[in-house]
């Protein structure tokens, strides 16, 4: 049976900013599943389908933050998943009601990543079940054998440190992004003489790249003043270490940049792992994978590998179906990836496409030689 693969689709809610639209994203993905039926295919969703981390506020702090800098708003209450689901449902009904008539005809599996991680433990099977999706399964990673080459796909936030595990610093980033510093966008506004578009701001990746265009957006004194009370909020859920927040007024943005310039690498240290695991070293290398499919980067990837004998081996990064920005103005990148691999005369066969009004096949992969382990 062939795959469809899709990764980080980030369905979330109507509210302060949004990654997924569900008449334009969702729009592509019913017409996919109903692609599907017609291929009879299995979907892989491969980590981060619902953006649940952004949906519920940080834990502590936000109520200071808001006052700090005069933003007349009070913290959401906090939600558990079955609510979080049911709110992704109402805001994208055509996405939610593809994928369940889809996941009752084929199969559909789910892998949990770090902005839906909720779905991997307790009660995440039964919210999935509540919103129409009970029959989907959950996998922490996946393995197929499709034309005796074994395909493994993971979504890969365990090679981030910030995000290897729940609550960790980018699960507080995110929460914090959008339940502090969008609403306070959305009130104060920006500089003089400068338009602002705060939804840009959740779109960037990394995320620590909102620092550099808030500083475009605001006048200086307003900055500094976001600055430190950003830091003291991240500081209060653990997001940042508790040292940093007593020397906030001390701290300048350029070692935030600093921390940007390393983490924008997260897409090459991940494809420097994915190689060794195609030649079985390192922490990905069990199982032992010919082709390995990843996520989490937002940053596309295609990257064949040689053996020592005629036995092609494939990385891929799935990138993201948001609109991925790098900075304060250009235009997004919109390309809504789709992997396909599957078995045609006897050979493993892969295809990367981009399902965007202006898309089309961007990578092919046909396996010519036998694969050795």
């Amino acid at each position: 049976m062939a795959l469809f693969v899709l990764s980080d689709l980030h369905l979330d809610e109507e509210g302060q900013a949004r990654l997924f639209r569900d008449d334009r994203q969702g729009a592509k993905l019913a017409s996919l599943c109903e692609r599907v039926v017609r291929d009879d295919a299995e979907v892989v969703l491969l980590g981060d389908v619902f953006d649940l981390t952004a949906m519920n506020p940080p834990a502590r702090g936000l109520d200071r933050f808001f006052a700090e800098l005069g933003v007349a708003a009070e913290p959401k209450p906090a939600r558990g998943v079955r609510r979080l689901l049911e709110a992704v449902r109402e805001s994208n009904p055509r996405a939610i009601s593809a994928l369940s008539h889809l996941s009752r005809r084929l199969p559909v599996t789910l892998v949990p990543g770090n902005h839906d991680h909720h779905l991997g433990g307790p009660g995440g099977k039964e919210a999935l079940a509540a919103i129409g999706l009970g029959a989907v399964r959950i996998e922490p990673l996946v393995v197929r054998e499709i034309a005796g080459r074994r395909v493994v796909l993971r979504h890969g936030h365990e090679l981030d440190a910030g995000n290897a595990r729940p609550g960790g610093p980018g699960e507080v980033l995110t929460a914090s992004l959008h339940q502090g510093a969008i609403p306070f966008l959305r009130q104060h506004g920006g500089r003089r003489h400068v338009r602002i578009d705060p939804d840009r701001l959740v779109a960037l990746r990394p995320e620590e790249f909102a620092v550099p265009v808030l500083e475009r957006w605001l006048a200086p004194d307003t900055f500094r003043a976001f600055f430190r009370a950003f830091l003291r909020l991240l500081s209060a859920n653990g997001g940042l270490p508790r040292p940093a927040a007593w020397f906030a007024p001390f701290l300048s943005s350029e070692r935030m940049r600093r921390r940007i310039q390393d983490q924008d690498q997260l897409w090459y240290r991940t494809a420097r792992t994915a190689f060794r695991a195609l030649r079985g070293r390192g922490p990905l290398a069990e199982p032992r994978p010919d082709v390995l499919v990843m996520g989490h980067t937002h940053v596309l990837d295609w990257a064949p590998q040689d053996g020592e004998v005629p036995s092609e081996k494939l990385y891929v990064n799935l990138g993201t179906w948001t609109d991925r920005a790098a900075d304060a103005n250009s235009a997004p990148d919109t390309t809504l990836p789709l992997l396909e691999v599957w078995e045609e005369d006897g050979r493993l066969r892969a295809r990367l496409s981009d399902l965007d009004d202006d898309g089309g096949e961007m990578q092919r992969f046909e396996a010519l030689g036998t694969f050795s382990r």
